[in-house]
């Protein structure tokens, strides 16, 4: 079919207009005849003005400078120094002296945000830093998780709370469970009970390990954990002692000495 050479300047300058509106990323096919026209991109300088005229918008606050008092500063250098002694490559992280002076910065205001206010808490931080023979300094987010862990509480650690978690979640443990802490039985139910076992290790661990961690900090703020409720807690054992087994032992011959004589 040859169109009339009208109607084939009209096709190709659609053509022409489609491909240029392809080029310049606002083409939205409508139908045969071409888009629609789209709005054209908004500038940030655009918002940022409208935004200043909104009755409703509120500027941010300037920041506020706290000063750090001196017992603060001088905690701090000593853990830095503390951390160059543990960490044999802390030059890699410290190059400079502004540079450890910024991150002296950033590790109080990660122990700020999270809540580092015993000095027990560092050390502890330092004990598992020291034991992990790691060359290089941790970050601070790494640390602080160090300082809330439950061993510095005399809590059992993440893997065999993890351990007794799991155990205690069959069916047939939860009249008898035993828990070595609420801590341990709190974990497991925010971790779910049915949940739990389903997983597999890796995930299930770092279920655990995410509410378990959550009680330990808990318990270093010093918060009151719930209870085990009561029918949680494993039924009493029936009394055992000498005076007992004896008292069954003569109620048996006696019967078995009935026994025999009817006999």
């Amino acid at each position: 079919m040859v169109l009339p050479p009208g109607e084939v300047d009209q096709a190709w300058q659609r053509r022409e207009a489609r491909r240029a509106c392809r080029r310049h990323g606002r083409y939205r096919r409508l139908d045969c005849q071409g888009g629609a026209p789209v709005k054209t991109p908004t500038h940030v300088s655009d918002l940022i003005a409208t935004r200043r005229t909104d009755v409703s918008y509120q500027a941010p606050a300037d920041p506020v400078v706290a000063e750090v008092d001196p017992a603060t500063k001088a905690v701090i250098d000593d853990l830095f120094l503390r951390l160059r002694g543990a960490c044999g490559a802390w030059r890699q992280s410290w190059s400079t002296e502004a540079v450890m002076n910024a991150a002296k910065l950033e590790w109080l205001g990660e122990f700020m945000r999270s809540g580092i206010t015993r000095m027990e808490q560092i050390d502890h931080g330092m004990r598992v830093l020291s034991a992990s023979k790691v060359a290089f300094v941790p970050a601070p987010g790494v640390f602080v998780s160090w300082c809330f862990a439950p061993e510095g509480l005399g809590l059992p650690s993440v893997e065999k709370a993890y351990a007794q978690g799991l155990r205690n979640c069959h069916p047939a443990m939860r009249a008898s469970a035993k828990w070595m802490h609420p801590a341990v039985y709190h974990a497991t139910a925010a971790a779910g009970f049915h949940s739990l076992p389903l997983l597999s290790r890796e995930l299930g661990l770092a279920s655990f390990e995410r509410h378990y961690l959550a009680q330990c900090r808990k318990i270093w703020k010093g918060e009151a954990l719930g209870p085990i409720p009561a029918a949680e807690l494993a039924a009493p054992k029936p009394e055992r002692n000498p005076e007992v087994g004896n008292s069954a032992l003569a109620e048996l011959r006696a019967m078995r000495a009935k026994g025999g004589a009817r006999g």
